[in-house]
C-alpha cells in the first residue's frame, strides 16, 4: 500500500516567493519524509516552459501533452461560428497552411483551472488571449444552432448559437501526434 500526502507551505526566513514543500511517503512498513524549499510559482513556469516550444519562425507553439501546434495570437476577428470555422482553414501562419478549428476536448486541452484570466499555464508563450472566449469546431449534439466554445478566463466549455461573434484559435495536426 503506498500513500503520498503533499503539502506546501509559505515560510518566513525564505526568499520571497519561496515555499516550503514537503511529502510524507508510506510504503509498507516504511515511511519518510522529504523536503525541499522550491518557489512554486517558478515550477509551474518551469513545466509550462517544458511542455510549450515556439515553431514555424515563432509564430505557432507546439504543446507537447496533446501534440498539437496552437496559434501563437489568435487573430481578433469576430465572426459566426462557420465563418470562423472556414476561416482558419485558409489560414497560413508561418508559412504553412492546413490549420483548422479545434474540437472543444482539443482546446480543453490547454485549459489549466488553476490559473484565470487567462487560464492557461503559467507562463505560458502565447499572446493575446486575456478573457478570450473561442469557437470550437463542436457542434451542439441535440441543437443545430449551437457550438461550444472555450472561455479563458475562468476556464470554461460554454454553449452559445453559432449567430453569435466569437474569435477563433486554429490548431495544425491530430491530437496526439
Amino acid at each position: 500500500m503506498t500513500t503520498l500526502f503533499l503539502k506546501t507551505l509559505e515560510t518566513s526566513g525564505t526568499l520571497p516567493g519561496m515555499s516550503l514543500a514537503w511529502m510524507l511517503c508510506r510504503m509498507s512498513a516504511c515511511c519518510c519524509v522529504l523536503w525541499a524549499g522550491f518557489p512554486m510559482d517558478m515550477l509551474h513556469a518551469e513545466e509550462s516552459a517544458s511542455r510549450f516550444t515556439l515553431v514555424l519562425n515563432g509564430e505557432a507553439v507546439k504543446d507537447s501533452a496533446s501534440g498539437l501546434i496552437w496559434e501563437r495570437e489568435p487573430d481578433y476577428i469576430f465572426d459566426v461560428w462557420d465563418r470562423s470555422v472556414a476561416r482558419c482553414a485558409t489560414k497560413t501562419v508561418g508559412g504553412t497552411q492546413g490549420w483548422r478549428a479545434p474540437s472543444i476536448d482539443e482546446i480543453k486541452t490547454l485549459v489549466d483551472l488553476e490559473q484565470q484570466d487567462p487560464s492557461l499555464p503559467a507562463g505560458h508563450p502565447f499572446h493575446n488571449i486575456k478573457s478570450g472566449i473561442y469557437w470550437t469546431s463542436t457542434p451542439h449534439p441535440k441543437d443545430d444552432i449551437v457550438a461550444w466554445q472555450q472561455s479563458f478566463f475562468f476556464g470554461q466549455a460554454v454553449t452559445d448559437q453559432k449567430s453569435g461573434t466569437r474569435r477563433l484559435w486554429c490548431v495544425l495536426g491530430q491530437a496526439g501526434q
